[in-house]
């Protein structure tokens, strides 16, 4: 600052220099217009540097600043709350649905048999005889063509008038109907007896056995036989009240319904 006053103060003093030697009027002219300019410029810089002085003795400063100070800022911004982060339970883990068994099946003619049964819950079924209905191990055709007259079980005995365990179905037939063997096997006795009549016994395999009874004639004897071979013809001979046939079916001397297979 101070070099460039003195730069314009020598720049002064030469051009005055230049004018007075050109002309001693004019410079005499621009020496006095410039003498009043420093004189306002100076009186100026004084009335600036009392204003200041006036201004730091007094309050405004004090209350300027102040009122800066209590200038209420910007609110701050509050800091972000922290979201704790809630971990999910567990879905509890489904208990394994049981699977049922599957229940067999009951065969309708076990069933029926049953039922027919219920009747005669007081007397004991036979330690030889089985409600059972195991799958026969072989091929098999119905004994006869008759009807059903007396069913496998306990019934009204119908000579004795009593109440006794049938070992067999009885299918009604004319006399003389064809009576066949229920599988292949081998007719291991041919007689007559007071109760069975003519009758026949015929083995098959795995221990199954078959009776055919009350019959009016016997056609073949002793040997291999094979299912639907005629063995005998349909009669009344022995304990009967009328010509049928007297079916039993035994696995190992166990007494099976026939019924369930025909």
């Amino acid at each position: 600052m101070k070099d460039l006053k003195l730069y314009i103060s020598a720049g002064i003093f030469i051009l005055l220099t230049a004018v007075r030697v050109i002309s001693p009027s004019f410079a005499a002219q621009l020496a006095d217009e410039i003498e009043n300019v420093l004189v306002m410029e100076h009186e100026q810089t004084v009335s600036v540097i009392e204003l200041g002085k006036s201004l730091a003795e007094g309050e405004v400063i004090s209350t300027f600043f102040q009122k800066g100070e209590n200038k209420p800022g910007p609110e701050p911004t509050p800091a972000p709350t922290a979201v704790t982060a809630i971990t999910p339970a567990p879905a509890p883990t489904p208990a394994p649905t049981p699977i049922a068994e599957p229940q067999p099946t009951e065969n309708p003619a076990v069933a029926a048999f049953l039922e027919s049964q219920a009747a005669y819950a007081e007397y004991a079924v036979p330690t030889n005889v089985s409600y059972e209905c195991p799958v026969l191990p072989f091929e098999y055709v119905s004994p006869v063509s008759g009807i059903k007259s007396s069913g496998f079980g306990y019934r009204l005995h119908p000579i004795e008038n009593k109440v006794k365990y049938h070992y067999g179905t009885d299918f009604a037939a004319n006399t003389g109907t064809a009576v066949t063997a229920f599988a292949d096997g081998v007719i291991v006795a041919a007689g007559d007896s007071d109760s069975y009549g003519k009758y026949m016994i015929i083995d098959h395999s795995d221990g199954y056995s078959t009776l055919y009874a009350h019959c009016s004639e016997l056609c073949m004897g002793c040997g291999n036989v094979s299912k639907g071979d005629v063995i005998a013809k349909v009669g009344s001979t022995g304990a009967a009240t009328g010509p049928h046939l007297h079916f039993e079916l035994m696995c190992n001397d166990t007494y099976l319904n026939p019924e369930f297979y025909l």
